[in-house]
């Protein structure tokens, strides 16, 4: 069975000013609907409808990406401890972490870069929260507008750094290419 360490708390207190209490108290509700200590996706999207005020038509599009996010030990599996800080930092986190929990969810080879291949993935993750199949190429334009906003590097790659201060800087693109914000 799952427990969260005193480093934990301390982590997620610190991040999200929440309280040693609400901490133990939201995680034990957690264990309550998960017994084994591990969540599929299909737990994790239950949790996010049930626990919490985010936007669910865009948290059901890009699940599977959040559940790799949120897998940081890379087993194949979200546990108690990494569910909780990942869900209490992208639902109570600061504007910036939540925008670092996104740039994850995009840097899908763990690079620490965003690159073409991953814009394309981006790209149809977008069109699918605003309604498309993600197929089409109506969220082109969109995501021109982000590269030039982003100011890639020399290869042509988008930093952590440079994700985070183009999306701080315009509320509809956070809006759309964030699930958390």
């Amino acid at each position: 069975m799952a427990s969260l360490d005193d480093a934990t708390v301390t982590l997620i207190k610190r991040k999200t000013k929440m309280k040693s209490s609400e901490i133990t108290n939201w995680f034990n509700e957690l264990k309550t609907r998960c017994p084994n200590g591990k969540l599929t996706k299909r737990d994790m999207v239950k949790c996010y409808k049930d626990l919490s005020t985010c936007d669910m038509d865009k948290v059901e599009h890009v699940v599977s990406a959040i559940y790799q996010a949120f897998d940081t030990d890379n087993n194949g599996k979200v546990d108690f401890k990494e569910f909780v800080i990942g869900f209490l930092l992208t639902t109570k986190g600061s504007m910036e972490e939540k925008l670092d929990y996104t740039f994850q969810l995009y840097d899908i080879d763990k690079d620490g870069y965003i690159d073409q291949s991953e814009i394309d993935v981006m790209a149809k993750y977008v069109y699918r929260m605003l309604g498309g199949n993600g197929t089409e190429f109506g969220s082109i334009e969109l995501l021109k507008h982000f590269i030039s906003s982003c100011h890639c590097n020399e290869q042509g790659l988008i930093t952590k750094e440079n994700f985070i201060r183009a999306l701080s800087k315009n509320e509809l693109l956070c809006q759309l290419l964030s699930p958390f914000t």
